[in-house]
């Protein structure tokens, strides 16, 4: 079964004012929400990752505080939170790390609805997404990642992630 990945959509990255927010990072909320809308049409599952740090995180050596467990700012983006409202195959993953697999029970859900293909999107594309994209692909699942729906605050890391992802890790880039 097919499912959409959509990595890390919140407040703190993807919204005006949020703690790691980059100019134009809310270019991809309305393309994502679109995938949203396509998946509930066809009634897949959709998966939501969350970064959700405690106040002391040692994340913070290296970045900004954000995405504190149940902030404003650790919500996902208003767009996708209305989207997603009622979906009855909507899941959440809250995650400490750039991996949605590192203490996590993604593995669980993938083998609990049969997940056999990922579509992804999501924030940022250099980090959450490309890490959780190559431990995806350690597992021999295929992945379309959506160049549309992908966005990082530094665009050469950004171009160096998609070919990483397309070239060394073997994911569709479309």
């Amino acid at each position: 079964m097919k499912a959409l990945l959509i990595i890390d959509l919140q407040r703190d990255f993807v919204d005006p004012g949020g703690a790691l927010y980059y100019k134009g990072a809310e270019k991809v909320v309305n393309y994502i929400v679109n995938l949203v809308e396509k998946f509930k049409s066809e009634s897949l599952p959709i998966i939501t990752t969350q970064d959700w740090h405690s106040e002391d995180d040692r994340e913070f050596q290296v970045w900004p505080k954000h995405c504190i467990a149940e902030s404003e700012g650790a919500r996902l983006t208003e767009k996708l939170e209305k989207a997603l409202k009622g979906y009855e195959k909507h899941y959440s993953i809250k995650k400490t790390r750039f991996s949605a697999f590192y203490n996590t029970n993604f593995d669980d859900l993938i083998e609990k609805f049969g997940i056999d293909e990922f579509e992804v999107a999501g924030v940022v594309t250099n980090i959450c997404v490309m890490f959780t994209v190559e431990e995806i692909r350690n597992r021999d699942i295929p992945v379309r990642v959506h160049e549309k729906g992908v966005s990082s605050y530094d665009e050469d890391l950004h171009k160096f992630a998609i070919r990483q992802m397309r070239e060394v890790l073997g994911a569709e880039i479309v």
